[in-house]
């Protein structure tokens, strides 16, 4: 028999809005340009949970075979940045991994994370993902992450941060050869994607890749982040107003 649907299984405008972590006017300004999957119920709006999580889905796999991020790019961002979850000890510079295999493990092995995390399931997770697609969608950056960050069940968002002395060969299938790899492990499915928008739009300042291989200790990276953050939050709101 077919699973029945419960209310918290139909979100509002006001709860999608809650769930995407955006304002009610983002989402009608994607319904507006049929953005996202809704029907209507007399006059107003309703969206299936399932199908927001399939399009939130998609619209990643869309990112990051095509380079493009679509209706993504609609989402705000002031929910999700990156900075606050970049921590000194999670951040290692001018390091020279011998293959991205050897990256990962490094970053799994040595990252500071919650003690009941088994490392080895979660390299082979991040591994499994880089094998459906690479996560290098930017000549200079990569973002891996698990192919589902839930049975981890970390205490909160976190970003492992890699500043590679030379480009890496990532696998990926468009050639690209990142210097900055950022790690994201979040505690939903939903909270990945989302960081995972910020953070392309984030790394694809080239001023930003630059300076960071400049950069001498993981403090001074995080407030040269923290202000190219700063930027693009502001560059947001102008073209919200």
């Amino acid at each position: 028999m077919p699973e029945t649907q419960t209310a918290g299984d139909i979100l509002t405008i006001r709860q999608l809005a809650e769930y995407l972590m955006v304002s009610e006017k983002t989402v009608y300004r994607m319904l507006d340009r049929n953005e996202l999957p809704a029907m209507r119920v007399g006059s107003q709006w309703r969206f299936r949970k399932l199908d927001i999580d399939s399009w939130l889905t998609e619209e990643v796999r869309r990112v990051e075979h095509e380079g493009q991020l679509g209706a993504l790019d609609a989402l705000e961002m002031s929910e999700i940045a990156i900075t606050p979850l970049l921590t000194p000890e999670n951040i290692w510079l001018s390091i020279t991994p011998a293959s991205r295999d050897e990256l990962l493990a490094f970053l799994t092995r040595e990252a500071s994370i919650d003690a009941h995390v088994d490392r080895d399931q979660l390299l082979r997770s991040i591994r499994e993902r880089e094998a459906i697609c690479s996560t290098a969608v930017l000549e200079g950056a990569a973002f891996p992450h698990p192919v589902d960050p839930r049975p981890f069940r970390f205490s909160r968002k976190r970003v492992l941060l890699a500043v590679l002395r030379e480009p890496l060969d990532f696998l990926d299938p468009h050639g690209h050869h990142p210097r900055v790899v950022a790690v994201i492990l979040a505690r939903s499915i939903q909270g990945q994607l989302l960081a995972f928008s910020r953070a392309i739009k984030l790394f694809a300042d080239s001023v930003l890749l630059n300076r960071l291989h400049a950069v001498r200790t993981p403090d001074e990276a995080i407030r040269l982040i923290g202000d190219a953050e700063a930027l693009l939050s502001r560059a947001t709101r102008k073209e919200d107003a």
